[in-house]
C-alpha cells in the first residue's frame, strides 16, 4: 500500500474516532475495497457494552434491508439460468397470489416487485409484525403492543397465523394498490417476503440453502448467517443500544422474513459482496446481470440520501449522484441497527459501515470515506 493511499486511511480513522467520542461504549465496523482488495477493516468502540467486547471487522451485526440484495441476487441467478424473466407476472409463478384488485395485481412482475414499482404502500407491517419477539418489541407499554397493530390494520390472530412465506403471499389479497404497476414507487419492505416465495416455489430450494451454497461459499462470506440464535451464541456478534441511554433493543430476528432484512454479516464479509459487484468475480452472475440490477428503474421522491435529483432505485440498489461521482448502495435499520453498503464505481470503491446504534453515523462515516478517496 503506497504513502498516499496509508494518509487516506489514518485520515478516516481519525475522523472516526473523533466522531466516536461522543458515542458512549456502543460501536462501528467499517470495511473498504479497492477493487478485489479489501484495504481497510476496523472497528471502534464495542459490539456489547457489557462485558465491553471489542467490535471489529469480523462482528457479525443485523444488516436489516441489505438483505434485500441477496435476495435481488438470487432471483437473478434464477433468470440466467431462465427459469424465470423479470417481465414474467408473479402470478404466473405463484397463481395465489393477488390483491383486492385482482385484474391489477394480475399483471405485477418480479421487475415491480424487485424495484418497489408494484403499487403496494409502503407501510404495510405484515413482515416485520411476524417476528417471535415482536410482543417484546413493542413492550414499552401495556398498550404498545395493541397500537402497532391497530397502525398497521393486523390482528394478533392473522399474525400467529403466518407460518410459512406462502402464508404472507397470500395475505397480500388484503392489499389495495396505490397506484398500477409501474407508474409509481414505495419502498414496501414485506414485498421482499413474496420473491422468497416465488424463489422457493420455482426452484423447489429453500432460499437460505441456495444463499449458503451459490452466493456465500462462492465469495467466501463464512461469516453471514441467517439463523437467529447462530448468530446470539457467536462470542463475535453484536447487540444494539437506543438512544442516550443506551437501552439494549430486543434481538432483531425473524426468520420468516429473512429476504426482507433478517440476515446477519461481517464489515468484512459485505467488503467481499462489494468486490464482486465491482469485479464481477467470482463468476456467480452475468455482468450484463450485475449491471441490470444497478440500472435505475425509478426515480424516489424522498430525496433524503444526498438531497438529489438523481436518486433512484434499481433492483435492490438505490443509485444516485455525490458530487458528481456515481453511487450504487443500499441501508437497512431498525430500532438501533444501522447498515449501509455503498459502491462508487468510477473509484473501484467499495464502503461497508455497520452501527449497532440509531443516528446518522453510517451516512457521514461513508460520506466522509468518499470525500477522502475522491480528494474532495
Amino acid at each position: 500500500m503506497n504513502q498516499s493511499t496509508t494518509n487516506k486511511l489514518d485520515s478516516i480513522s481519525d475522523y472516526i474516532n473523533q466522531l466516536m467520542i461522543e458515542q458512549d461504549g456502543v460501536g462501528v465496523s467499517v470495511a473498504i475495497v479497492k477493487g478485489s482488495d479489501i484495504i481497510y477493516s476496523k472497528g471502534f468502540g464495542y459490539s456489547r457494552i457489557q462485558p465491553g467486547i471489542p467490535i471489529d471487522g469480523d462482528t457479525v451485526m443485523s444488516i436489516q434491508s441489505i438483505s434485500k440484495n441477496f435476495m435481488a441476487l438470487s432471483i437473478m441467478q434464477m433468470v440466467e439460468k431462465n427459469m424465470v424473466s423479470l417481465d414474467d407476472p408473479v402470478v404466473q409463478h405463484l397463481p395465489y397470489f393477488r390483491t383486492k384488485d385482482k385484474l391489477q395485481s394480475d399483471v405485477i412482475t418480479i421487475r415491480h416487485v424487485l424495484s418497489h414499482t408494484a403499487g403496494f404502500p409502503s407501510d404495510l407491517g405484515i413482515g416485520n409484525m411476524t417476528a417471535p419477539n415482536v410482543r417484546e418489541i413493542f413492550s414499552d407499554t401495556p398498550t404498545e403492543f395493541q397500537e402497532a397493530l391497530d397502525y398497521y390494520n393486523l390482528t394478533e390472530e392473522e399474525i400467529d397465523f403466518m407460518k410459512t412465506r406462502e402464508d404472507i403471499t397470500r395475505w397480500f389479497e388484503k392489499v389495495e394498490l396505490e397506484y398500477p404497476a409501474g407508474q409509481g414507487w414505495n419502498y414496501c419492505t414485506d414485498a421482499y417476503v413474496i420473491l422468497g416465495d416465488l424463489f422457493e416455489k420455482v426452484t423447489g430450494i429453500k432460499w437460505e440453502s441456495h444463499l449458503e451454497d451459490n452466493i456465500l461459499a462462492p465469495l467466501k462470506m463464512n461469516r453471514t448467517m441467517s439463523e437467529p440464535n447462530e448468530v446470539e451464541r457467536d462470542a463475535n456478534s453484536a447487540r444494539y443500544y437506543l438512544g442516550k441511554e443506551k437501552t439494549e433493543t430486543p434481538f432483531p430476528k425473524n426468520t420468516l422474513s429473512a429476504p426482507i432484512g433478517y440476515l446477519y454479516s461481517t464489515a468484512n464479509d459485505l467488503a467481499k459482496y462489494l468486490s464482486f459487484h465491482l469485479t464481477k468475480q467470482p463468476d456467480i452472475l452475468s455482468s450484463e446481470l450485475v449491471a441490470e440490477m444497478q440500472k435505475p428503474v425509478h426515480l424516489v421522491r424522498e430525496e433524503w440520501r444526498f438531497g438529489s435529483k438523481f436518486r433512484s432505485y434499481g433492483l435492490a440498489w438505490f443509485t444516485d449522484r455525490y458530487k458528481g461521482l456515481g453511487i450504487v448502495e443500499h441501508g437497512g435499520g431498525q430500532m438501533a441497527v444501522r447498515s449501509l453498503v455503498s459502491i462508487i464505481p468510477e473509484l473501484n470503491l467499495g464502503v461497508v459501515v455497520l452501527l449497532n446504534f440509531d443516528g446518522t453515523a453510517h451516512h457521514d462515516i461513508c460520506d466522509k470515506i468518499i470525500d477522502v478517496f475522491a480528494d474532495f
